[in-house]
C-alpha cells in the first residue's frame, strides 16, 4: 500500500516533534508568546496521540489555557476554548463557545469543520457529512465517518484517497488515518484487514502506541494470544493510558494467568482517577472495560448509559446493550 521510502523515518519524526516540544518549553520558560504556546499545545496533543500519553494531553491543555490567558483575540480565544472542549467529549460545551466564537467574528470555514466534527462525534452523520477540501485531513474523516455510517466500500475508497493525496514527508498525517481505517475495520469485525493496515502503521511509525494496541487486540480476537502478549507488554513502559494495561489484563485472563486479577485492579485503579477527572472522555473506555475483565457489571451500564446521552452513536449503543446484557446475566447467576 505505501511505497518504501514515501516517508521520513517514524523514529526521526518521532524525534524532531519530541525535539520542537522541548525547544518550545525552553522558549515557555523565557515568556514564550501566545503563538508559541498555541503550537506548544498542537505538539503535545499530537505526541500524546501517538504515544498514549494522557499527562502530554493534559500539559497540552495548560499551555493552551496559558495562551489563552496572553489573546485579546476574543473570538480566537472562544474557538480555542471549543476545541479543547471538543476533545475531551464535552460537546454541548464545545457547540456553544464555537456559536459565540461565530459571533464574535472567527472564521466561518473553521468554525464549520470544527461543527462537522462535533456532529460527527455525537452521531449525527447527514448533518455532519461534506467534502469540500480534497486533503489527507479531511477525506480521512470522511471516510472515518462513512465508516460509521455503514458504508463500508464508500469509507475504503475515501481512505484510499487520504492516502493518495498526503503529499508532505511526514509520517505523522499518514499514521493517523491508518490508525482510523484499522479501527474502522476492527469494528467492522474485519480482523484481517485490520491486520493488514495495522501492520502497514507499524511499518512507517513502529512507535505508534494506540496502533500497536489495537493490533494486540486484533491478535486477542483471533486467538493468537502470544502475538497479543508480546504486542501490548511493551506498551505499559510506554503510556499512562490504561487502555493498554486493560488489553494486557484481557490477555492474561485469556492465557488463565492469575496475574490478570491484579492487573485489571491496577487498571481500574487509573480508570477510577480519570474519570473523576474527565468522566466525558472517558466513559467509553471505562464501560468496556468493566464490562469485561473490570467485572464490575453495573458500574459498566452507568458508565455506557452516560456515554450514550452524550453521544448516540452505533458504537454508544452496542457498548450499552452489552453492558446490559452482562449486568443480566450476572444477575441470573447469582
Amino acid at each position: 500500500m505505501i511505497e518504501p521510502g514515501r516517508y521520513t523515518r517514524g523514529q526521526i519524526a518521532l524525534a524532531n516533534l519530541s525535539a520542537s516540544i522541548d525547544s518550545l518549553e525552553r522558549r515557555r520558560s523565557a515568556a514564550a508568546s501566545f503563538e508559541e504556546l498555541l503550537a506548544l499545545s498542537k505538539l503535545l496533543f499530537v505526541r500524546g496521540d501517538l504515544l498514549g500519553r494522557i499527562a502530554d494531553h493534559d500539559r497540552a491543555e495548560l499551555m493552551a489555557v496559558e495562551a489563552i490567558a496572553l489573546s485579546l483575540d476574543s473570538a480566537r480565544t472562544l474557538y480555542i476554548r471549543a476545541q479543547l472542549a471538543g476533545r475531551f467529549h464535552r460537546f454541548e460545551e464545545a457547540t456553544q463557545l464555537l456559536d459565540y466564537a461565530l459571533a464574535a467574528g472567527y472564521a466561518v470555514h473553521e468554525v464549520d469543520a470544527e461543527r462537522a466534527a462535533l456532529l460527527q462525534a455525537r452521531g449525527r452523520y447527514s448533518e455532519a457529512l461534506a467534502e469540500d477540501d480534497p486533503g489527507i485531513h479531511t477525506l480521512g474523516a470522511l471516510a472515518s465517518l462513512l465508516a460509521e455510517m455503514g458504508e463500508w466500500a464508500a469509507a475504503e475508497s475515501r481512505y484510499t484517497a487520504a492516502l493518495d493525496a498526503d503529499e508532505g514527508p511526514s509520517p505523522i498525517p499518514c499514521s493517523q488515518l491508518l490508525f482510523e481505517w484499522g479501527v474502522s475495520a476492527m469494528r467492522r469485525g474485519e480482523l484481517d484487514r485490520a491486520e493488514g493496515i495495522f501492520a502497514e502503521l507499524a511499518a512507517i511509525m513502529p512507535a505508534h502506541v494506540p496502533g500497536r494496541g489495537h493490533r494486540a487486540e486484533v491478535a486477542l480476537a483471533r486467538g493468537q494470544l502470544d502475538a497479543a502478549l508480546a504486542l501490548v507488554r511493551p506498551l505499559l513502559q510506554v503510556s499512562d493510558d490504561p487502555e493498554y494495561r486493560a488489553t494486557y489484563a484481557e490477555i492474561l485472563a485469556a492465557r488463565g494467568d492469575r496475574e490478570a486479577v491484579s492487573e485489571a485492579e491496577r487498571a481500574a485503579t487509573a480508570y477510577e482517577l480519570l474519570l473523576a477527572r474527565r468522566p466525558e472522555a472517558y466513559a467509553d473506555h471505562a464501560a468496556a472495560f468493566f464490562t469485561g475483565v473490570g467485572n464490575r457489571p453495573q458500574l459498566a451500564v452507568d458508565l455506557a448509559s452516560a456515554n450514550w446521552n452524550l453521544r448516540d452513536t452505533p458504537r454508544s449503543r452496542r457498548l450499552l446493550a452489552k453492558a446490559l446484557r452482562n449486568a443480566r446475566q450476572v444477575l441470573l447467576c447469582t
